[in-house]
């Protein structure tokens, strides 16, 4: 640290790699995950001045933010987003039989249900769960209400417990199906 602050390249290399994860998880794609995150450090490089005194990690939640709106931004420009409200089926029991014969984890497993979402709740649930945002976060981060991020949380909650607790048997003894 200098008295002015982090360097923003001694930040950049901290931070690059999660962010860079994070992007492409919102995303669902390497791609445009990728631009993304070099998009918000672009636009962090170029506020570096005014942000370099806050702590790291108000910067690091900053660039995620910033890379969650280059993802929303590309979605709206492609017309990708479908309506919230479309529900499709909750995962039957059968459904991750390749992953838990592949011994994943259950962060493993959770990526994939989140994978699987419409554009928007994929990017609720990563911004959510994974890099552990405010619903009043997301909601600002991607232009919806607070009560919408709410809603979608609670609703990948209800698809994530039978997860939860298919670890929970394994973990006390229980066989892999």
């Amino acid at each position: 640290m200098t008295e002015d602050g982090e360097r923003f390249e001694d930040f950049y290399a901290d931070t690059a790699r999660r962010t860079r994860d994070i992007a492409n998880s919102l995303a669902g794609n390497r791609e445009i995950g990728g631009d993304a995150a070099q998009d918000a450090y672009l636009a962090m490089f170029e506020r570096w001045d005014e942000r370099k005194a806050r702590s790291s990690g108000d910067n690091r939640r900053y660039v995620i933010g910033i890379a969650a709106n280059k993802v929303a931004d590309w979605y709206r420009r492609t017309n990708r987003f479908v309506p919230l409200d479309e529900e499709g089926e909750l995962p039957g029991p059968d459904d991750f039989h390749d992953q838990v014969l592949d011994r994943l984890t259950l962060y493993k497993e959770v990526t994939l249900l989140l994978e699987d979402q419409p554009a928007r709740r994929r990017m609720i649930g990563v911004l959510y769960f994974l890099a552990e945002f405010s619903g009043p976060e997301i909601a600002e981060h991607l232009g919806i209400s607070p009560s919408t991020v709410r809603t979608q949380v609670e609703r990948l909650r209800a698809r994530l417990r039978p997860l939860a607790r298919r670890h929970e048997t394994l973990g006390e003894g229980g066989e892999r199906a």
